[in-house]
Formats: structure tokens, sequence, C-alpha cells
């Protein structure tokens, strides 16, 4: 006989696959098993989203005593988080879509087309749907798209913490704990670690700090000297799904 889980016990599962997912991501030093992690992590955001949009159904601070089953959010998330998880499946698949800057950038642009476009017809058929709450994941797939899309480290780091920070209130909005340590760990907490690490300027003294690192790096690259490089390559650098792809290298000789 089948024995099947009741819902919030597979909520609960679900986002503690989220939690572990996260936490084998930044802990692996290789990319195609990042990548498998990161994979993983986002289905089980989408599932979670799943269950609680076509089962259990959340009603707010004013309506405790009516259940929607058909919120708008919970579609945006489920719908939004499903293209995320078929995307870094189709680039472990597809090489070639991380391969270079301009396929980056491509397949940002139809990754954030698509976000976009999932958050406007989720408004459409969810019930309850105008919520400022499901506009996050589109803003936050924005900033992720602008620093995957750039060859800039720096602009990276800060587009993925503006990306940790934005998906994190989404995830507190929707209750989605898994998502939230994802994000606060392995997207913001990352970010946040490498901004101090390579001390980067702050947006409002582009010029106060991070120079001497900077020129270090400049003559890296002139010498050949990757050691001196303070990022990895792009692709690997950065990913609108989460920050770095490697946890800040405490380690030096696992590399």
């Amino acid at each position: 006989m089948t024995v099947w889980l009741p819902p919030w016990a597979l909520i609960i599962a679900l986002q503690v696959v989220t939690a572990s997912a996260s936490i084998g991501r930044l802990t692996t030093s290789y990319y195609i098993v990042s990548r498998a992690y990161n994979a993983l992590a986002l289905g089980a955001v989408a599932a979670d989203f799943a269950i609680k949009y076509f089962v259990t159904g959340r009603g707010d601070d004013l309506t405790s005593g009516i259940v929607f089953t058909h919120r708008a959010d919970d579609l945006t998330g489920l719908l939004v988080f499903s293209v995320l998880a078929l995307r870094t499946l189709l680039i472990l698949c597809i090489g070639s879509l991380d391969r270079s800057l301009l396929a980056r950038r491509i397949t940002c642009a139809v990754t954030f087309a698509v976000c976009v476009a999932c958050t406007i017809v989720a408004q459409y058929i969810g019930i309850y749907a105008f919520r400022l709450v499901a506009l996050l994941p589109a803003i936050g797939i924005g900033f992720g798209c602008l620093g995957e899309a750039s060859d800039d480290g720096v602009v990276r780091r800060r587009c993925i913490l503006a990306l940790g920070c934005i998906l994190a209130g989404f995830a507190f909005e929707t209750s989605a704990w898994g998502l939230m340590f994802k994000n606060l760990l392995s997207d913001a907490g990352a970010s946040a670690y490498n901004m101090l690490r390579y001390r980067d300027p702050p947006p409002w003294a582009p010029f106060s700090r991070g120079q001497s690192v900077w020129n270090d790096v400049m003559a890296g690259e002139r010498h050949g000297n990757t050691e001196l490089l303070a990022e990895t390559p792009p692709s690997r650098s950065a990913d609108l799904e989460g920050a770095a792809e490697h946890w800040p290298e405490w380690r030096a000789s696992d590399r």
C-alpha cells in the first residue's frame, strides 16, 4: 500500500533539500557538481511552491479563516523557479550556452523575458493576484541577469548581492524558508564575503578603496599569473540563480 506524506511534511522535506543542496553547492570545487546542486535546489523550490499553490493554499492576516488555494505569488514562484531550474539543466547539457560572454547574455535575456512573462501570467491566473511581492522574483532575476551579462567582477558581485537580498524578501513573504537559506547563504553571503575579500570599492566612492588589488589583478593578467586574479572565469563566477559558483577559497591547496 502506498503511503503519502502530508503536505506539510513534503514542504519541510523540500526546504531541507533546498538548504542541503545550497550547502553542497558551496562546498564542492567541481563546476558541474556545483551546477547540479543548484539545479536540485531550484527544483526543490519550484516543487515547494507547487504544493503551496495546488494543495495547501494560504490566507493572509485579514482573512486567516479563508484558504486561498491559488495565490499569485505562489504561482509566480512555481513558474519562475521552474524556468531557472530548466535553464540550469540546459546549461549542464549544452555547455555552449555558458561558454562565451555572448552566449551568456543571450541566455540571460531569454531567461529574464520568460520570467517576466510568467510573472504577468500569474497575476491574471492566481486568486488574490495583485501583490507587489509577486514582482520581486522578476526584479531579482533582472539584477542577476545584469551581473551575469557583465564582464566586471565588481558589478557581478553587487548584482548577485542584490539578487540574494531581493529573493530573500520574496522567500520571507511566501514562507519559503529553504529558498531564504539559499539566497542568504550562497547568494548574498558569498557575494558579501567576496566583496570584502577583494576589497571592492563602495558604489558611492568607486576610487576610494580597492585600487591596489585592482592594480595587482591587472598586473597578474599582463604577466599571466592566474593566482593574482580576483575572479574565476565569468562562466563560473556568476550565476543568475546564485552568487559565485564556488564558495570563497578557504583551502587554496584544494585548487
